[in-house]
């Protein structure tokens, strides 16, 4: 009994002196030592196994970014986020847990992330994927004539506007999501390896871009904010895809830290946000969810595992379960919300989920799924569920990708304006448009076009992985 007390008397006598230690550290040292103290400190405890551990010591930033004023501010709201903090404390007036019985832990399969995932956007990565997947040069041309509308339209301080289209028209409803707007115009440019530090014609327009996206984010106790001013239901929509667009821009310029960090942060919103009870999300915080919310959340976790940001295990095994809540036909087919009937764009959002979460191309009801898509074919109106379904049958790979990719790519290509003031962009027809307008209608489609290279097939990177492994141990 005596040695126990004397082991606990220098055990506490231990933790005093660090914390004193700690505390004339932080004393003497100045305050951006600190702060990379703390920022570096965070990430290893929540990202041990992804991070680059070399790189810490290398913090590049580039030259357009790093006098920024949101430069400080970031840094010291990441040295207090806490990586360990449940996401049930987001400010939410009920905080209930989910528990799960242990057997069911033991399905769930983390996002798949194979090295090189965005190798077809460097420019002979991105020829030969063309080539090799179904792309033309005039694909191409559309996707280079689009960008070109897109940094026509670039407001001053760097961001886009969805009532901001110029004489072209058919401006959208949603004026004050400057941050969706700004987010989805730069995956465009993203998606075809054009980035703020590579040399190029969009080079500007991508660092003015960021910056404005970095500059009107909001530090929050629960993680970093992308929303902005977003108007109605667009709030978790403009987090989940301002957040791909970060991971996304990381992933592509590894060097720079402050992307890094805003971009872990932004994760660590999603996932405070998160439904605590189905694992969905909808428009604002903790709100039992849907598909088409959910899948942008999704969509911004396997940006971040691309990055290898870590993704708590919880945050996937829920939101697997509330595609469970929303599956039909043993998961063939998927609808809006519990209550809802199956519907072809939601299936296409709920497949393209399960891919990335484990379903393998052998499984059966995924085949299914993927065999009514095709039946269905391209619309010739929703740019959303054309934008979700191309994903899914290039994933897919084999005569269904081909004969989808010959009907979407001419489709495509032949409704661009090629004249005018709109040249380079296309007319709203999606019935759900009205609020993005045509910089929404545009940006869709060019990401649809650039889907040989923005996201590398999916089953074949891991059949290669797989031979490639087989190979080295024969």
């Amino acid at each position: 009994m005596h040695r126990r007390r004397e082991l606990g008397t220098l055990i506490g006598s231990m933790v005093v002196h660090l914390l004193v230690a700690l505390c004339f550290a932080c004393w003497l040292l100045p305050y951006s030592a600190t702060s990379e103290l703390f920022s570096i400190s965070g990430v290893l405890t929540d990202d041990l196994d992804a991070v680059d551990v070399t790189a810490l010591d290398r913090i590049v930033q580039p030259d357009s970014l790093r006098d920024l004023e949101f430069d400080s501010t970031l840094q010291e709201m990441l040295a207090a986020v806490d990586n360990g903090t449940d996401r049930m404390e987001m400010e939410s007036p009920d905080l209930r847990d989910l528990t799960l019985p242990v057997e069911d832990l033991t399905e769930i399969s983390e996002i798949p992330v194979i090295k090189g995932k965005f190798g077809g956007r460097s420019a002979g990565g991105r020829q030969a994927a063309v080539r090799k997947y179904g792309g033309t040069a005039e694909s191409e041309k559309a996707v280079n004539t689009g960008l070109t509308w897109l940094q026509k339209i670039q407001q001053e301080d760097g961001s886009w506007n969805f009532a901001q289209v110029g004489a072209a028209g058919q401006g959208g409803t949603l004026q004050a999501t400057q941050m969706g707007a700004t987010a989805l115009a730069l995956l465009t440019f993203l998606g075809a390896g054009h980035t703020h530090e590579a040399d190029g014609i969009y080079k500007d327009t991508v660092t003015r871009g960021l910056a404005y996206l970095l500059k009107n984010s909001e530090a929050t106790s629960s993680g970093l904010e992308l929303s902005g001013t977003a108007q109605g239901n667009s709030q978790m929509y403009v987090q989940g895809i301002a957040t791909i667009c970060l991971c996304e821009a990381s992933a592509m310029a590894p060097g720079d830290q402050t992307l890094r960090r805003a971009a872990t942060a932004a994760v660590r919103y999603i996932e405070r946000a998160q439904d605590p009870i189905g694992g969905g999300w909808r428009y604002r915080p903790n709100e039992p969810g849907d598909t088409s919310v959910t899948g942008w959340q999704i969509m911004a976790l396997q940006s971040a595992r691309a990055r290898r940001i870590s993704v708590r295990s919880n945050t996937l095994q829920d939101a697997r379960l509330f595609l469970d809540s929303v599956e039909s036909e043993n998961g063939a087919r998927y609808g809006y919300t519990r209550s809802g009937g199956p519907t072809n764009p939601m299936t296409a959002v709920g497949l393209l989920c399960r891919m990335y979460m484990g379903w393998k191309k052998d499984r059966p009801e995924l085949e299914a799924g993927v065999r009514q898509l095709a039946m269905a074919g391209p619309s010739r109106e929703n740019i959303y569920y054309n934008y979700y379904a191309t994903q899914v049958m290039h994933h897919w790979g084999g005569e269904l990708w081909q004969q989808w990719n010959l009907r979407m790519r001419e489709q495509l290509v032949s409704t661009q304006l090629k004249d005018g003031p709109g040249a380079g962009s296309w007319d709203v027809t999606d019935p759900h448009g009205r609020g993005g307008g045509r910089i929404y209608q545009t940006a869709l489609s060019i990401m649809t076009l650039e889907v040989y290279y923005r996201h590398l097939p999916l089953y074949q990177r891991l059949e290669d992985a797989e031979e490639k492994t087989a190979s080295t141990t024969q």
